[in-house]
């Protein structure tokens, strides 16, 4: 067994009828650790050589994955990153390796990342649109998940790239006909404003949701009608829901808590069995952790 081998295999865990994967679980601290392994892979196929630059856009948690297994295989990472993400993220990131370039909020980080991939001669990985992300889940996530809850019937999940929600939603439909999907997308969201023709205001404090635009795996889970019902989840929801997970002893970040606030309001109100994921802890988000 070798480093990667550990990533996946997380543990779920039943809390009053509402199942929590655990996904902070694998090596750097999110599910993430899936996503950019998969990326990697297929760009490996591809023809990404060690010595190579791999470049990503990312608010903080893909990044530190990428430059992780980057680094375990001989890449070299070049992370870009919002300005307004943690400095605790980017520390983390600096320290395993990874080059940092900021994003302003003038600034398209996706053609910034496009640029830099072809001045470097990297492979820009662009997890918002790359099949790679879904695969990991849709492969390895989804049927774990469902090995250990194979009566759940309903799955909550917040949204950022998509990646997540569209592989474990897809598969779940696929095994069971009656299971509902329900996607979480931020309050004060450009997301927001495209699908329900709305843009409330609201704190930006959900790190990791997708705040600015309907990128493709999103519009994908759409397109394919994975999703059953859409939510519109407030800051003060996520909050609220981390206060919860940590008086079960869980330090789950802001969209962990997002994800129980409304796992537990769907089992207390239609008394199905819910499912969701724990992507990471709340150590990343220092910020947040004053406002409980």
């Amino acid at each position: 067994m070798n480093l990667l081998d550990v990533i996946g295999n997380t543990p779920t865990i039943e809390v009053d009828g509402v199942y929590l994967k655990l996904e902070y679980t694998n090596p750097s601290g999110s599910h993430k650790d899936r996503t950019a392994l998969f990326m990697l892979r297929e760009a490996q196929r591809k023809g990404l050589k060690k010595g190579d630059y791999v470049i990503e856009y990312t608010s903080g948690n893909t990044g530190i994955s990428v430059t992780w297994i980057s680094r375990v295989l001989g890449y070299r990472p070049i992370i870009l990153v919002p300005e307004s993400v943690t400095k605790e993220k980017v520390t983390l990131i600096k320290l395993l390796g990874g080059e940092i370039r900021f994003v302003s909020e003038d600034m398209d980080g996706d053609e910034y990342a496009r640029e830099i991939a072809k001045e470097v001669g990297g492979v820009y990985l662009a997890q918002k649109k790359n099949l790679a992300n879904f695969k990991a889940h849709y492969q390895t996530t989804a049927p774990e998940l469902y090995s250990q809850a194979q009566d759940l019937e309903c799955f909550v999940m917040g949204v950022g790239t998509g990646g997540t929600f569209y592989g474990i939603g897809k598969y779940l439909k696929e095994k069971k006909e009656n299971v509902k999907n329900i996607m979480l997308i931020p309050k004060g969201s450009l997301l927001q404003e495209k699908i329900f023709g709305v843009k409330e205001e609201d704190d930006e404090l959900l790190e990791g949701f997708s705040y600015h635009s309907l990128d493709e795996l999103i519009l994908r889970c759409l397109e394919e009608n994975i999703e059953d019902k859409i939510y519109v989840v407030s800051s003060e929801e996520a909050i609220e829901g981390m206060r919860l997970l940590l008086n079960i002893g869980i330090p789950g970040g802001p969209t962990a808590g997002a994800n129980y606030f409304y796992a537990r309001k769907i089992r207390e109100e239609t008394g199905c069995r819910v499912a969701t994921i724990i992507p990471d802890l709340i150590f990343r988000y220092p910020k947040i952790m004053e406002k409980l």
